[in-house]
C-alpha cells in the first residue's frame, strides 16, 4: 500500500476499516478497540504498527503498555477503549465487512471492487483502471 500511495499521492485515498476476526483471534476485538482509542489521540498508525509488530502479545495489559510506549494519555486511552463511540464504530465497520462478503483480513477494495491481485503492479493496474473510468 505504501508504494501505491506514493505513486498516486493525490489520486488515492486509503481508508482503513476494523473487522476483528474474533472467532479466530481471541484478542482481535481488543486490538481493534486499541487502534480506535489511539486514533482519538491522533496516533492510529503508531498503534496499528505497534499491534502488528506484536501480534502474538495483544492481551489487555500489553495494549496499555503499547499505549504508553507510543505516548498516549493512558487514562484517556483506557476510557476510549470501552467508549460507546468506539464500540459502535467497530460494529458498523464489521457489518459493512459482512455486507461486502469480507471473510478475512486484509481485504482490499478499489472504488468498491475487490482487489484480487494484491501485488504492487496489480494494485496499480486496478487504480489505473478506476482512474480511467472516473475520467
Amino acid at each position: 500500500m505504501d508504494e501505491v500511495l506514493k505513486a498516486y499521492p493525490k489520486e488515492v485515498k486509503f481508508i482503513y476499516k476494523q473487522f476483528p476476526l474474533t472467532s479466530l483471534h481471541q484478542n482481535a476485538m481488543g486490538a481493534a478497540r486499541a487502534a480506535l482509542a489511539a486514533h482519538k489521540q491522533g496516533k492510529f498508525w503508531a498503534m496499528h504498527d505497534k499491534l502488528f509488530q506484536n501480534q502474538k502479545a495483544l492481551q489487555p495489559d500489553k495494549l496499555t503498555e503499547y499505549a504508553k510506549d507510543i505516548g498516549l494519555d493512558v487514562a484517556q486511552f483506557e476510557k476510549d477503549m470501552t467508549s460507546p463511540e468506539v464500540l459502535k464504530q467497530i460494529d458498523e465497520e464489521s457489518k459493512l465487512a459482512a455486507d461486502s462478503q469480507v471473510n478475512g483480513t486484509p481485504t482490499l477494495f478499489i472504488n468498491g471492487k475487490r482487489v484480487t491481485n494484491r501485488t504492487v503492479d496489480g494494485l496499480k493496474q486496478q487504480v489505473d483502471e478506476a482512474l480511467k473510468q472516473k475520467s
